[in-house]
């Protein structure tokens, strides 16, 4: 009767979403293998594939099978949705009512959750196990002698041997006894697999009758509550009418049964009845959503944060990979489009200052439901902050503000003089003939000079952390991607180098120069956008692509709010600019000393240059930039 009742049950586990005329929403239906029971998904709990549901239009009736792997389009409207019953009776919900009903009505797809479990076997050993002196110690003897556990005369029961006492207080209970007493014999053999490890209390376990006493949301309880309730309830009294039913949901676990399997049991279906059954699944215009943003990267990591601007006005190019067909945007646009596959591209700005932190300059997305799929770039420029030159510090008036503190610094930093001796305990006058005469041709004393510098600068009111653009060192530091180095590691490097002052003076030359850069106030990350400026773009559509849902142009995308014009061909949009793309991950040194410098080389090219597109090796000329400003 259980079994059929549960297939009954499950035969009527339904779920309702709602629909209208003209417009597409989307329905996710999830079968949630819900470990913990808590009707939500954690971590490490897993989505159920290819679970069968039924989805009913409301409204008509119409109705269709499904899968737990497919996401639904359906036009606005109501349906009802309904897990089918699997073939064997080992499965059940954990949270929800048999049957909801949701409503589309917007972009977002609508989730349908179903939580559920399946149970099997455990290891809780059976009680002739227990009878066994060897396994049943004298301390499992006290633990069980400490519960509210009676005999058939609802006395107090104390056992002193497992061989004999608890294998005969044991036996002589059956379902016929006083319930305090068989509830007694089945908490003490749980007790004992918990003692033991054999079972643990975290476990969920089913046990209809106790779940509905604690008036749990589902059919299934940790075998610790189980347990607990147990010794409440014989402790309050012997003679409870509840003691009979957690007495039965407890000797099922003693049994071995009714444990929550780890992971989803094999399930299997009947034949669905599909006489009358209409596909509903994309009766509706099948129109995607793509928002693109750009957002000012703060920390370089990539990824939008609390505090991060947004910058506006950015252009950008889509293409749709059906067609081929583009047009042009500016951030932030949302843009309603066909289904199918579309790239974005960043368009290049005119000023060599930009650099990517995130996404590459053209990335695709594919829109295949209502739901809108964001595309966020984030970027940093750099220019100027407060830094000074050598010229500053060793002359007035910026020699005159180092003070004692500042020697002391500059003394503790590893310094070297031209024969790579420690260079200590030094005058401030000391430290001016010590610097001019450094030169490049002695990488450590030129390192040290210029770290001297760096250090003054920061000691005088440059941010230790700020962010510095140093693609030639960023690999050093595990930097692959954006090159973006806080200026106190870089401090850190070359301390550490100059204390071997004989090795890798290689590279000591690459960090010199970064830091001769940031010296004279160069490459530094600012805190917040820079100006830029785009190139002029000739005005045209995407020719070919179906038109959005409830639109009467056929031939453009729709951008809502933003300037829908900016559309045609652009040579421009060449993404070699290597200051822009932040350049290639360079495993070695002299890789990316060299990509630096061509870097430079390329940078002087005046506008109307030629560059290189990156998907052909097709020339195109730049055309001549606009002067619109992003930014301040």
């Amino acid at each position: 009767m259980a079994r059929l009742a549960l297939i009954a049950a499950l035969a009527a586990f339904c779920v309702s979403a709602v629909v209208a005329d003209g417009t597409c929403g989307c329905l996710h239906v999830k079968k949630l293998y819900d470990l913990n029971g808590n009707g939500i998904q954690d971590a490490g709990e897993v989505l159920i594939q290819d679970w069968r549901f039924k989805v009913r239009n409301v409204n008509t009736n119409a109705f269709f099978f499904y899968n737990t792997t497919q996401t639904l389009l359906l036009p606005y409207g109501t349906y009802e949705v309904c897990d089918q019953a699997p073939t064997t009776n080992n499965w059940g919900l954990t949270a929800g009512t048999m049957c909801k009903t949701y409503v589309l009505d917007g972009l977002t797809c609508v989730d349908a959750v179903t939580p559920c479990v399946c149970t099997g076997q455990g290891n809780s050993q059976l009680s002739a196990n227990w009878w066994n002196p060897a396994l049943t110690t004298p301390a499992d003897l006290a633990a069980l002698a400490a519960l509210p556990i009676v005999d058939g005369s609802l006395a107090h029961f104390t056992p002193t041997d497992a061989a004999t006492s608890l294998k005969n207080w044991y036996k002589g209970a059956t379902t016929a006894s006083p319930p305090a007493y068989y509830l007694s014999v089945n908490l003490a053999l749980a007790k004992l697999n918990l003692l033991h490890g054999f079972t643990s209390a975290s476990t969920l376990v089913k046990a209809p009758r106790v779940a509905t006493i604690l008036g749990a949301p589902s059919n299934y309880v940790t075998l610790g509550d189980l347990v607990a309730l147990a010794v409440a309830r014989l402790t309050a009294s012997t003679s409870d009418p509840d003691l009979s039913n957690i007495a039965t949901d407890l000797h099922n676990v003693n049994t071995n049964e009714g444990f929550v399997q780890a992971s989803p049991c094999p399930f299997a279906f009947q034949p669905a009845n599909t006489v009358g059954a209409t596909d509903l699944n994309g009766q509706c215009c099948q129109q995607g959503c793509l928002k693109v943003a750009k957002t000012y990267d703060l920390n370089a990591n990539g990824q939008t944060d609390v505090g991060e601007p947004d910058i506006n006005g950015w252009k950008f190019k889509v293409t749709s990979f059906q067609t081929g067909n583009t047009a042009y945007y500016q951030t932030p646009s949302t843009l309603y489009l066909p289904f199918g596959t579309y790239e974005v591209c960043d368009v290049l700005p005119q000023q060599y200052n930009w650099w990517l932190t995130g996404r590459p300059l053209c990335q695709n997305y594919t829109l295949s439901t209502t739901e809108c799929v964001v595309s966020t770039a984030t970027c940093l420029c750099t220019g100027a902050s407060t830094a000074q030159a050598g010229g500053y510090w060793t002359k007035q008036p910026g020699l005159a503000t180092i003070d004692a503190g500042d020697l002391a610094a500059l003394s503790a930093s590893n310094l070297v003089k031209a024969d790579l001796s420690p260079f200590t305990g030094f005058t401030a006058a000391q430290f001016v003939t010590w610097h001019n005469a450094a030169a490049s041709t002695n990488a450590p004393y030129w390192l040290s000079d210029v770290l001297a510098l760096s250090i003054l600068n920061v000691r005088h009111g440059i941010n230790p952390d700020i962010l510095i653009k140093a693609p030639t060192i960023a690999p050093l530091f595990g930097i692959t991607e954006h090159f973006f180095v806080k200026l106190s590691a870089i401090h850190t490097r070359a301390k550490q180098m100059l204390l071997t002052p004989t090795i890798d003076q290689a590279t000591m030359l690459i960090i010199a120069q970064v830091l001769k850069d940031t010296n004279a106030n160069q490459n530094f990350a600012q805190d917040g956008p820079c100006v830029a400026t785009f190139p002029t773009v000739v005005s045209g559509n995407l020719n070919g692509l179906q038109p959005p849902c409830g639109g009467s142009n056929p031939s453009l995308l729709v951008a809502s709010g933003d300037n829908a014009d900016l559309a045609g061909t652009n040579g421009a949009f060449a993404n070699v600019n290597s200051a822009y793309l932040g350049g290639a991950i360079g495993v070695a040194v002299v890789a990316v000393v060299a990509a630096v410098a061509a870097f430079f080389i390329v940078r002087k090219v005046r506008a109307g240059r030629t560059l290189k597109t990156s998907r052909s090796d097709a020339a195109v000329a730049m055309p001549e930039m606009d002067d619109v400003a992003v930014a301040n």
